[in-house]
Formats: C-alpha cells, structure tokens, sequence
C-alpha cells in the first residue's frame, strides 16, 4: 500500500462527483488511498477483494440501491465490520433518517461540501461518527 495509512472505497456512477471526490483525497486525505467503483456490483467485489476501511456509497446507484448493496455487505462475514457512508441528493431529514436506520454510518449530502466530506471521513477512519 505504500504511503498509504488506510484505503476509501468511493461507489459512485456520476463522474463529476467522483472527479471531485478524488480532488477532495488527494488535497485533504493524501494518506488515505481512495478506490472507485462507478456501479455498486463492482464496488461489493471491490470491498470483498480489498477490504477497505470506509466505503462512501451513494444511495441511487442505477444496477443495485445503495440500500441493496449495504444489505449484501452486512450479509458477508468478511465485509461486514467496514463502515458505510451514505452519500445523496436526496436530503430530506426522513431520506437521512432511513438511511441511518438502515445501519449507515453516516450520511453527506449532494452536492457535497468538501469540509463536510473531509471531516465525516476522517472521523469514521479513526472510530468515530
């Protein structure tokens, strides 16, 4: 892993977001090594191979809903400890009540502010929330 402390894995079909997400760890989380999957099928093969510390997960994913995907990573033995973040357009306080419910860690909204991502980030990566 090299220089690398710890590895995100980013789950995100839009790549504008992703594009900016990538900027976001390499100017404000440059130890933390961020992986990107842009369907949510890639992503759960990518979280059972690499075993991230954190997976960022947007919700309206077109091949699987981000709450699909956390279900089938909760269901795996070896994927089930890593903390999820949700991350959506939708930002009613019910959309982010659901989602905390369902077993999110956390949840940032779109369009995402970049001190917003950087700090629920870093306080996942150390245990906290």
């Amino acid at each position: 892993m090299g220089a690398y402390k710890q590895t995100v894995l980013y789950v995100e079909d839009n790549e504008l977001n992703m594009d900016l997400m990538h900027h976001i760890f390499k100017r404000n989380l440059p130890s933390v090594l961020l992986l990107k999957a842009d369907t949510a099928e890639l992503g759960l093969q990518i979280a059972r191979q690499k075993l991230p510390d954190l997976i960022i997960l947007d919700i309206g994913l077109p091949d699987l809903s981000g709450y699909e995907a956390l279900e089938s990573l909760k269901s795996k033995e070896e994927t089930r400890h890593i903390p999820v973040l949700a991350i959506s357009a939708f930002a009613q306080r019910l959309d982010i009540e659901r989602a905390k419910g369902a077993g999110f860690a956390g949840y940032i909204t779109k369009p995402f502010q970049v001190k917003a991502v950087t700090e629920t980030v870093e306080a996942l990566l150390t245990g906290g929330s």
